[in-house]
């Protein structure tokens, strides 16, 4: 059995893992957002753990210039493989996707907006990492620029809990099931996800099998605010994911995080 994070096994099954998810209602929010807060309008896009760059090519659809950095190449690569499925609006690029630690992250470039979709500031574990990556955000914004990202609800992850699922999926001859195990750490607001995955190519094979962990963190409105101001940046909205103006509760394990840089 093999272990992988973000590695080539969970690469090539990754797109096929999230079919289900609604990358286009995403995007749909992210221009909301980016339209009701940013006092400007927003052209270049900085996509922080940008994966296989399902937000970034459907970002360029809508004609925003997109640049998409993530520390795993296999994921990057996929990535690069979609231009052939998308039609741009004239004018505009095609996104670019960097190999980068996004901690660590320093281009000559300022954007209008900043990115990190599908809980990437979650993977910030350390209270010095979560710090590192707002400094990434607030040196790659314009000033007056908007910072968007989804997290884990602390309040709602220790009221819910972790679940023990399976997910199976079928594609051809082929089958593709996961299993996740979570166990909460809420001393230091963690969260480790157990998966086993297992890819049958087809109905006679037995499968490859591998397995990953995600250490994840969750945040509460206090201690993000604090991050965020520390990075020079200011909340301007905590919300239910998929909305602007539904507070997170109890419930709501995905929140929508919107940070401003303020003006100069």
């Amino acid at each position: 059995m093999k272990s992988s994070v973000f590695g080539e096994a969970y690469a090539a099954c990754y797109d096929l893992l999230y079919q289900e998810k609604d990358y286009e209602e995403e995007c749909r929010l992210l221009e909301r957002a980016f339209h009701l807060f940013c006092p400007f309008p927003v052209q270049k896009v900085l996509d922080l753990g940008c994966g296989t760059g399902n937000h970034a090519w459907r970002l360029a659809q809508r004609g925003f210039q997109v640049l998409g950095v993530d520390f795993s190449e296999p994921m990057l690569r996929i990535a690069r493989r979609k231009k052939i499925a998308y039609i741009l609006p004239s004018g505009v690029s095609p996104p670019l996707f960097l190999l980068g630690n996004i901690t660590k992250l320093q281009l000559r470039i300022k954007f209008e907006a900043v990115m990190a979709m599908f809980a990437v500031l979650g993977y910030q574990t350390r209270d010095k990492d979560v710090a590192a990556f707002l400094n990434t955000v607030a040196n790659h914004l314009k000033p007056g620029g908007l910072f968007v990202a989804d997290i884990w609800y602390g309040p709602a992850v220790e009221a819910i809990k972790p679940e023990s699922r399976r997910r199976v999926v079928s594609w051809g001859d082929g089958q593709l099931s996961r299993e996740a195990r979570g166990e909460l750490i809420p001393d230091e607001h963690l969260c480790l996800v157990n998966y086993r995955i297992n890819i049958q190519r087809n109905k006679d094979s037995k499968g490859e099998e591998f397995e990953e962990k995600h250490l994840m963190r969750y945040f509460f409105p206090e201690e993000l605010r604090e991050f965020l101001s520390e990075a020079g940046l200011k909340m301007v909205r905590l919300s239910a994911f998929g909305h602007l103006d539904q507070p997170p509760d109890p419930t709501t394990w995905n929140a929508l995080v919107i940070a401003q840089k303020p003006e100069a």
